[in-house]
């Protein structure tokens, strides 16, 4: 059944004669009754039928020419979406978290994207180990993810990779340690202690190795256990110390929980954002990157200082503004 045809059939309803129609369509007047016949012919029912000198539709041409401008509106709607997609426009964006990110961007982020106009946010939560943040790409517009060693180590997967933190992996010890009376720490300081740590291959115990190796020693891990707010309670319990990343175990400090800085090791993990070359393009999503790196230069701000970002007022389109995606270069439990 040709589209073109049905469409005809729906004109000559709405216009009543076979030469208002041609004269709408830019087509000769036999050319209408040409493909309206080849309709009938395929549909094999009677469309239209003679009214003196003019044509008027029949019961089953009034039917298909209903149907017809159903298809016309269905038709029109396609092409409308097809077109905001062409201009980069993406209505539901998919995001993948590991649970600390989640923790320190997600509501900041839906507050912002909640201000956006016709753009949904739908997070879901993914903690795989470092090599397996590039590959969630290909089922997620964005993922969100962390290294030790870096965020170039995700710019070898040939995605676009926005840095958004680098956050510092700090000894937490618990309120009243010996070590908190000092103000920054080394690795000598603190390999004597004993550890809560994190599974062996943990980019956290990664961390603690490079300790070990500064410190010419062997740390005692009392506890392993993957999950930081775990790691946080047993601190806070006089079990051991821990590496604790700091924006996201701020909350706990002066609750029973020290945080102390380390100095001579590579204590830190980047956090990212990665996302396919040809979804980060997209406007909304190119928007949404924007918007992550505004909630993490809030998260990276000083507990208790003042942060001149503005939030978005009122609602607004998306892609006013282009996001900086770039490849980083830079350095969960």
């Amino acid at each position: 059944m040709d589209f073109k045809r049905l469409r005809i059939l729906r004109e000559l309803a709405d216009r009543q004669t076979v030469g208002a129609t041609a004269e709408a369509m830019n087509v000769t007047a036999s050319a209408v009754s040409q493909q309206l016949k080849v309709l009938q012919d395929e549909l094999g029912v009677v469309l239209v039928e003679r009214d003196g000198r003019g044509v008027r539709l029949t019961e089953a041409g009034k039917a298909m020419a209903g149907a017809a401008a159903d298809v016309a509106t269905a038709v029109a709607r396609a092409e409308s979406t097809v077109d905001a997609y062409r201009q980069g426009w993406q209505s539901r964006i998919r995001a993948a978290f590991f649970p600390s990110a989640a923790e320190m961007l997600l509501p900041g982020l839906l507050h912002r994207i909640g201000q956006v106009e016709g753009v949904r946010l739908e997070a879901h939560l993914e903690d795989p180990g470092t090599a397996g943040f590039a590959g969630l790409a290909a089922d997620y517009d964005i993922v969100l993810a962390h290294s030790v060693d870096g965020a170039e180590l995700f710019a070898r997967h040939g995605l676009e990779v926005l840095p958004l933190l680098e956050e510092p992996l700090d000894v937490a010890m618990p309120a009243g340690h010996e070590l908190a009376a000092k103000a920054r720490l080394t690795a000598h300081d603190v390999a004597r202690y004993p550890w809560i740590g994190v599974p062996a291959g943990f980019p956290f115990d990664t961390v603690l190795r490079r300790i070990e190796l500064q410190a010419g020693t062997t740390a005692v891990r009392r506890q392993r256990f993957p999950d930081l707010r775990v790691l946080e309670a047993l601190v806070k319990g006089g079990h051991g110390i821990s590496l604790l990343p700091r924006y996201t175990a701020r909350t706990g400090a002066g609750h029973g929980l020290v945080l102390r800085p380390i100095e001579g090791v590579r204590a830190s993990r980047s956090i990212v954002a990665l996302a396919r070359r040809d979804v980060a393009a997209r406007t909304t999503v190119r928007h949404t990157l924007e918007l992550l790196r505004d909630v993490a230069a809030e998260v990276a701000v000083p507990a208790g200082s003042t942060h001149a970002g503005a939030k978005p007022s009122g609602r607004r389109k998306a892609g006013t503004k282009r996001a900086e995606v770039v490849v980083g270069r830079a350095a969960e439990s």
